[in-house]
This record gives C-alpha cells, structure tokens and sequence, in this order.
C-alpha cells in the first residue's frame, strides 16, 4: 500500500508519521539550511526534526492554535518547512510571508496575520520589528544581531525535551494562511486546513503521477501555496522525496538534478524555458528525468518541442490551479501534450471543473465563461475578510476570475483571465490570443499583451516585447508578422521593447505594471 485509506481524513503530521512507519528510511525531505549545508532527511528523521522543532517553540513560549511567520526566501528552505511542520505539529498556524514585499505588503500582511513569533534571518529582524514589535523574533542563523528580545530558532540538535500536546487529528484543523500573488490587488490571506493541503498532496500527486521513491524537485518559493501545498504535499501523500530547491541559476538547477538524481522535475515555465535553454549551452546530466510538469501560465508550443527533442526520454505533464483550489485543479496528462495542446487538461482525481456564466448558472460544453474549480482541496475562505470570501468562494467552489470552455472529451481551454480580456469598441480579444501569435516570431523571447486606453474605442491592444538574447527586433516586421496571424483589431498597436518582463517570484507577468507603463511614457 502506497498511502493509507482514510488519507484525505488525516492531518499532515499523522500522514507523515503513517509514512515513517511505512518507509523510515527512504528520502522525505532534501533542503538547504540557514547554516548553508543541504540537509537529507528520511520520513523517520523528518518527524523526528518535527516534533524537535515543535518542542522548541512551546519552549520559547509558542502555544497551541498560535500563529508563527515565516520569513525566509528558499536558501532557508529546511527552516522554513520545519517551522512549518513544527506548527502543523502543535496544532497552530503558519503563515509563510514573501521576502521580496516593499514595506507597505509588508506591515499589511503582518497586520493581517499578527504573529506571535516571526522566524527570520538576523539581518531581516531590525526591518520585521519595525512593522511588528509584538512578535517573538525566532532567528534562524544567529541570536539576532545583538537584540536581546531575540532568540534562535529551535534545532532539532536542541534535545528538547517539552511534553507535546496529542497530535492533531481532526482535517479541519487550521494549519497555513499563504498569501495570494497580489498580481491585480493587495494580497489576499488564504486559509487552508489539514484536510484541504493533505487533499492538494493527494490530488496533485495522483493527477501527476508521482510514484514512492520519486525525488520531487522544484524550486517554488516557501511562501507561495506551491511550496507546502504542491511541493509538500504531493511528495508526502505518494511517498516520494521532495528536494526543495534554494536560491539556484539555471545551471545551479540542472546540477541540483544530478546530484540528487531527481526523477521529477517541476517549475513555471518561464523557469523551464531559461533551463532548456542553459542546457543546451551546457554538459548536465539530466538521465534521473523521468518527467517535467509545469503551470502557472501558458507554456508556448515552441518550448513543448524543445522539451522534447532536447531530453526526449521525459515526459511532460501541466497543471492548472490557484492557490484558493489547493493549488488544483486540471492536469493535461503526457499523451495529450501535443494532440491538445492549449488546453490545460481535464479535473484532477476528485476535482471537478466548471463553467459558468455571471449569475454562477453552469455553461454548456463549449461556451465560454468563468472558470469554477471544486473539490476537496479548496481553502475555507480568506482570513479576516468576509466579503472577499463571499464573492471568491460561491457556487459550490472558487471563482478563478479565468474564462475558459470545455471541449468535447472534457479538456478545459483557458482563454484569458477575466481582466485581461480587451474590449476594443465592443470586440472583445484574448490577450493570450496574441501572445500566442508574438511568440511564434522567431525574433522574440517573451511577450505581454494587456488593455491601452483609447479615447474613442475604450481600450486598445499593447504589447510588450523582450527580444532573442544579442538580437535587435523592428517593429514594422513585428506589425506585419501580427497582420498575417490576427484579425485586423486584435493586431498591437501600441508596442515597448523591454530587457525583460517585470514578474512575481512564481513567474507570472506582472500585467499592471505593464498597464502602467503604457499610462505614463517614463516609465517605459
């Protein structure tokens, strides 16, 4: 047996422990420390650091149901899970926050969470302070700089020895509060359960076909949903070992797959698309590769082939989701990569996918409309704003704000997200659509479409370019190139030449900024 039955009734330390009786010896974990080493822990070790670590907090005076931040980028990374766990352990809440935050997301998101204790590296302490003097700082690299109001985060080397409270058993125990991508509006806590992360492990893990001794490896940052509830999650609820990747180039990934041997790699895709491209310029070995999935945003069709001639022996998977959905949601399996190719694939195992017009009706198949995820992994709502969870969480699941359609044989296609849609004089076009189309130029290495306002029209089509690397691009050739491809309106007539596009650390376009840059010319 692989997992246990009752799996999507159990608590992530009890399907951890579960594990560690099942296979006390076989790779769980592979992160790097704050110390600078990379750690490899078997299931046994990795519950064993777990209730080490859960001891130190109720040590430094951490209590049941509390709350803990997170602050620590992926070179932190076996500090940050192990908090995490630590948490899970105890019954209490983490809430990983994202270290590249300007200080207004920060003293928001720490507004919101109120930590009782932050776990942090020392040089970030006297900033965290600033914006939350309540909070407990727990440093993971030192004993926080000379503040004595500090203390150091709790190695499993401590031997502590505090009486644990009985592991949590109920699933719907809180357990995370991770932050949306804040790519349109100031980011959203979601708070998701025992039940629904173990849920997104079962359902990404089966979906993606993830095996007992398969080495997961993916460098999704800890404080997005991709970090426990992908990464963790799918790892632990198969069996496999996930290798979390620290702060690496692209050449740093490809030796990190060699090393570790990793079986599975997976990534956004503009990731992917820069690692294709530094192993072609390189000697790795990338023979361990069975498969490689990504999501996240649309992967263009050119780097589909290039996956494919270039390590033909691994197959491809995508995968579609959000973070209120787990993240889950589709999965477009290896055999249909190519035949149906700009779908992103059918539900998950025990997901369900929906289209729906603005009343919440559901659409016929082929029809157009917002795209509803359901299914046992979706969050219970965002923390300390009911409104917000009133409008995202209806009829029956999670509003993505994404239009699709469903095809005959039940593969969702996504066209845009709903504010990405341009309505040029009442003809409404696919941002995609045209991106779609730019990337086929053999001249451009990236490409954004958003709305430019139009005093007559409404809105008008802007693109934004990053050319091939050494290579200048002429824009009347672009024009011309959009001309034979695209009805008449869909075709740019706004366009900037960027060195690169201005992204979130899980990859995706940063749209509004680029909607600002076409509203005031200096910022071009």
């Amino acid at each position: 047996m692989n997992r246990p039955d009752d799996i999507l009734e159990m608590t992530v330390p009890a399907l951890l422990a579960w594990q560690a009786r099942k296979r006390p010896m076989s790779i769980a974990l592979s992160a790097q420390s704050a110390l600078g080493d990379r750690q490899r822990y078997g299931y046994a070790q990795l519950v064993k650091h777990m209730e080490a670590v859960a001891a130190g907090l109720l040590a430094r005076g951490v209590c049941p149901g509390d709350r803990i931040a997170v602050f620590l980028d992926n070179d932190s990374g076996l500090e940050a899970i192990l908090t995490a766990l630590a948490q899970f352990r105890l019954g209490g809440v983490v809430a990983p926050l994202n270290t590249r935050y300007s200080d207004s997301e920060l003293s928001h998101a720490l507004e919101l969470v109120d930590p009782v204790a932050i776990v942090a590296r020392a040089s970030d302490a006297a900033r965290l302070r600033s914006f939350h003097a309540r909070a407990q700082m727990l440093i993971v690299n030192g004993e926080g700089e000379g503040d004595p109001s500090a203390s150091a985060w709790p190695r499993a080397a401590d031997h502590l020895v505090y009486q644990l409270p009985p592991m949590p058993t109920d699933p719907d125990t809180p357990a995370s509060l991770l932050f949306t991508s804040g790519t349109t509006a100031r980011a959203k806590a979601v708070m998701h359960s025992h039940g629904t992360t173990v849920a997104s492990g079962v359902c990404t893990s089966e979906a993606i076909g993830l095996r007992p001794g398969d080495l997961y490896q993916g460098g999704w940052p800890f404080f997005t949903s991709s970090g426990l509830n992908l990464g963790c999650a799918s790892a632990w609820a198969s069996g496999a070992g996930l290798v979390f990747e620290n702060m690496l180039d692209n050449a740093g990934r490809l030796n990190l797959i060699a090393s570790e041997q990793s079986t599975f790699y997976h990534g956004v895709p503009s990731v992917v698309y820069f690692m294709i491209e530094d192993y072609a310029r390189g000697s790795f070995d990338v023979s361990s590769l069975r498969r490689i999935g990504y999501g996240g945003s649309a992967m263009p069709l050119e780097v589909v082939k290039k996956i494919d001639v270039r390590w033909p022996h691994v197959e491809q998977v995508q995968i579609y989701g959000m973070t209120e959905s787990g993240p889950n949601g589709t999965i477009l399996e290896p055999a249909r990569v190519f035949d149906k190719f700009g779908s992103v694939g059918r539900a998950m195992p025990h997901c369900k996918v929906d289209i729906i017009g603005e009343d919440g009706q559901r659409l016929p198949q082929g029809e157009r409309g917002e795209i509803l995820l359901s299914g046992p992994a979706v969050a219970k709502g965002y923390f300390r704003n009911p409104e917000a969870t009133k409008a995202g969480f209806a009829f029956g699941g999670i509003r993505t704000g994404d239009v699709g359609y469903l095809d005959p044989d039940g593969y969702l296609f996504f066209t845009d997200r709903l504010k990405d849609i341009i309505n040029r004089g009442g003809l409404k076009i696919a941002s995609i659509a045209v991106e779609e189309v730019l990337y086929r130029h053999p001249l451009v290495r990236e490409a954004a479409v958003v709305a430019v306002p139009h005093k007559a029209l409404g809105e008008d089509v802007g693109a934004c370019i990053v050319p091939v690397d050494g290579q200048e691009i002429d824009i009347e050739s672009l024009k011309a190139f959009c001309a034979e491809n695209l009805a008449d309106y869909e075709c740019p007539r706004h366009w900037r030449v960027l060195d690169a596009l201005p992204k979130n650390p899980m990859g995706k376009v940063l749209k509004a900024n680029l909607r600002e840059m076409f509203n005031d010319p200096a910022k071009t």
